[in-house]
């Protein structure tokens, strides 16, 4: 087991302690609750320098393509390196990176560390809104209160002081108040993205862009 490092978030912490596929909290529920998750491979609980990336975009659950998810994994060593990304081990992203993320808009940000994508439901599965019986156990997981947690007290309160930017992109599993929606936490619309657009807006990622790049442009 992995032991738990004092330096990191509270969302690295959490899964700092995985050992499989499956995070040793929400292993009863998984025994327990019908579901049809895929656990043959680490769960996406988040991609990127989750604690540093100064942009974050909030998204529902970790994608499950036949195929296309195997391909990530071509061996055994590949599912090391992805389970050494969330268990804080390293920010090096995975070598192989499914194309939702790595072919986004935001891919080579991702890789340069300056945007990382958290997902409420680590887990995999091909559409969470149609799964009855995986949105079921999901609603009682520990790590989807571990993910909300990290949210409210640690990746929220950055923003608000101007320190990160939010995008929340798939709030359903979030429930980020709209009251709180201001300069460095934007919304994209529920009806367009969840579940239909995997993105936000172009008008909200260029604005995430141009927060980065005044907040890193020298003072004249």
């Amino acid at each position: 087991m992995k032991p738990r490092h004092a330096a990191l978030g509270l969302i690295r912490q959490f899964w700092s302690r995985l050992e499989d596929s499956v995070h040793p909290d929400d292993k009863s529920l998984f025994d327990d609750m019908p579901n049809s998750f895929h656990r043959k491979f680490p769960p996406p609980a988040f991609l990127g320098a989750i604690d540093t990336a100064p942009i974050v975009l909030l998204m529902a659950n970790g994608g499950y393509s036949l195929n296309v998810t195997e391909s990530e994994f071509p061996d055994g060593a590949s599912i090391l390196r992805f389970r050494d990304h969330p268990g804080g081990v390293t920010d090096e992203l995975p070598l192989h990176v499914a194309p939702y993320y790595g072919d986004s808009a935001f891919g080579p940000a991702i890789r340069a560390g300056e945007v990382a994508v958290a997902n409420a439901v680590a887990y995999r599965s091909p559409r969470l809104s149609q799964e009855p019986d995986n949105r079921r156990l999901a609603r009682k997981l520990p790590s989807l209160d571990a993910h909300r947690r990290w949210l409210f007290e640690e990746l929220l309160p950055a923003a608000e002081r101007g320190e990160r930017f939010v995008l929340v992109h798939r709030n359903g599993w979030w429930r980020v108040p709209k009251t709180m929606a201001g300069p460095t936490i934007v919304f994209s619309d529920p009806k367009k993205a969840e579940p239909n657009r995997r993105q936000p807006s172009r008008e909200n990622i260029e604005a995430a862009f141009n927060w980065l790049r005044n907040r890193t442009r020298p003072a004249p």
